[in-house]
């Protein structure tokens, strides 16, 4: 039987002052940030984190929508982070961002055939997979944006089958799909989309055997998301310092999530003779979800790496404090959290290189230093982090005693780790560019 893992979620600490800002958006991608600390200091991260840490189990709020009315035209600020398990993780290397008026995909290669080449483009991801791409070529379309990360079955390894062949190729495939697409893009839906990929990856005589869970969206230009979620891959929805909406995982039992799936005849036909039985989901069961972001959301997709490692709540406290740290939400006693009317330039390519003082060097290099990359490579070293502390129990490990009490298993979970951050701008409330070329959907 193929097995594979649960969900769950730990968190970082921010300074207010413009210093603290400058030493930790730079520290952070130069490599002297909390995702690569000495041990010592790691050792004190972790207690702060354990003291801090609520709860194991995906926690839920709501925040009510302040504005009933859809916003005109929203454009998705996209970043990817990555990294494979056993894997040192680099920030300023393992961030990634889309910019669609630039690339038309991203995390994978839809132009390229042979697939070894296409092996050597994957990004540090192990067996993990994430996409993000535009909706089809036509001009009407730039407003639409497609998603998804994927999670390859470790099981199969057993079986002398790469796991990270079914989730890349998947990945690869709907990109493929969404950027074919010729009908009006609101009738493109999340879960097709994921039938779409899987048609293919199933037709392809190259990926003879596999399975994987997925997490796919479809984002529209008036706001409007969906989102279809198949297995303990998932995401989270934030908005203004609140939880808004979170993916709930589904699984057949303790570390055994839906997944498609591709069982060789031979295989079939010895569970026949010998017994026993796959796991074979489709994509007609995953679970979709339509939301409406609004102006200043952040929208988190991630495999298990980071829900075994990090609960909803961890999650929340890092990236409210750091968009509070950049100033994408403004604080204030009178008015509480807003969206702030710098968002645009943040997530542009000038992004956070305006916060940093004059003639300092890009901790990115020649790569845009952006808000979402920032909080995707934040979630990413945080999960990374987590993952090896043997003295915070992480989600995995406390599920993992709920179900066997007599064993002992401590710490958190060492996986491969990917992670999609969105943010969203409403282009109606956006102010006058700050320099750089504006990155529009």
């Amino acid at each position: 039987m193929i097995h594979l893992a649960p969900p769950s979620r730990a968190c970082g600490h921010a300074g207010s002052s413009v210093s603290s800002l400058v030493g930790e958006l730079s520290g952070f991608f130069l490599g002297s940030s909390p995702c690569r600390p000495s041990a010592s200091s790691a050792r004190r991260r972790f207690l702060l984190s354990t003291s801090s840490s609520t709860s194991s189990h995906r926690a839920f709020h709501s925040t009510p929508s302040r504005d009933s009315s859809a916003p005109s035209r929203i454009s998705y600020r996209v970043a990817a982070s990555s990294s494979g398990k056993g894997r040192p993780f680099v920030p300023a290397k393992n961030a990634y961002n889309f910019f669609p008026d630039r690339q038309d995909a991203l995390g994978v290669a839809p132009d390229v055939t042979d697939p070894a080449l296409r092996r050597k483009r994957r990004p540090d991801s192990g067996e993990d997979a994430f996409f993000v791409s535009r909706v089809g070529h036509t001009p009407e379309k730039q407003g639409a944006v497609a998603f998804a990360v994927a999670d390859g079955v470790g099981g199969w390894s057993e079986s002398r089958v790469d796991p990270a062949d079914f989730s890349h190729a998947l990945c690869n495939y709907m990109a493929e799909s969404a950027l074919e697409w010729d009908a009006p893009v609101e009738q493109l839906r999340a879960k097709q989309l994921l039938q779409a990929g899987y048609d293919r990856v199933v037709a392809d005589k190259t990926v003879r055997a596999g399975g994987s869970t997925a997490s796919v969206g479809v984002g529209l230009e008036d706001g409007r998301v969906e989102l279809a979620n198949l297995g303990d891959s998932g995401s989270v929805l934030l908005r203004l310092a609140a939880v808004h909406h979170y993916s709930a995982p589904q699984t057949h039992g303790f570390n055994t999530p839906y997944q498609l799936s591709i069982i060789p005849p031979r295989m079939r036909a010895q569970a026949s003779i010998f017994g026993g039985a796959f796991l074979e989901d489709f994509p007609r069961d995953a679970a979709v979800t339509s939301l409406q972001m609004q102006h200043g959301d952040v929208l988190m997709l991630a495999t298990d790496g980071v829900y075994d490692n990090l609960n909803n709540q961890d999650i929340l406290k890092l990236v409210t404090s750091r968009m509070v740290l950049t100033g994408a939400w403004d604080a204030t006693p009178e008015m509480g959290i807003r969206p702030s009317d710098q968002l645009d330039q943040l997530t542009g390519p000038v992004g956070l290189s305006s916060l940093l003082p004059a003639g300092a060097p890009s901790p990115m290099g020649d790569q845009p230093y952006t808000l979402q990359s920032f909080l995707a490579s934040s979630i990413a070293g945080e999960a990374k982090l987590a993952s090896v502390d043997i003295r915070r129990d992480g989600p995995f490990a406390k599920e993992a005693q709920r179900y066997y009490p007599g064993d002992y298993y401590r710490g958190g979970k060492i996986d491969d780790i990917c992670v999609i951050a969105i943010v969203a701008v409403d282009e109606s409330l956006t102010g006058p560019k700050a320099g750089g070329r504006e990155s529009r959907l």
